[in-house]
């Protein structure tokens, strides 16, 4: 596994609504709503939050998400564990670990529609942006 970039910092919430609203009054614009539940918002065509409401993500709190290669070929060694086994998201393929009481999360873009810019999580490779 090669990590590319921090795609963002995930936000979770029970409240989206009110979450979106304060980010958006603090200078973010809200970028993509890939489901009803989950916002990405940034400035200058950056993604810098995704906030979601979600109960597993709320567990972990929140934390910085790192974009890498291939969610699939990360192996833990016996210092981590998963948290969230790697599972598809709308994007590709995210997980979870948690080595000695660090969360750690995993993004990869493999599945990224063409409408969304890959720059927006930080990959120099969206060849749209040339």
């Amino acid at each position: 596994m090669k990590i590319l970039a921090h795609a963002f910092t995930m936000v979770p919430t029970d409240d989206l609504a009110g979450a979106v609203s304060a980010h958006v009054a603090g200078g973010l614009n809200v970028y993509w709503r890939p489901d009803p539940r989950t916002a990405l918002l940034g400035v200058n065509d950056r993604a810098c939050v995704m906030v979601e409401d979600d109960s597993s993500e709320m567990a972990l709190g929140s934390g910085p998400v790192l974009l890498v290669d291939d969610v699939a070929t990360i192996s833990l060694d016996d210092a981590a564990s998963w948290i969230i086994s790697p599972v598809e998201v709308p994007v590709g393929n995210y997980a979870a670990s948690r080595r000695e009481g660090i969360i750690l999360r995993y993004l990869d873009l493999t599945r990224l529609e063409d409408a969304v810019p890959r720059a927006w999580f930080g990959d120099a490779l969206d060849k749209r942006m040339t």
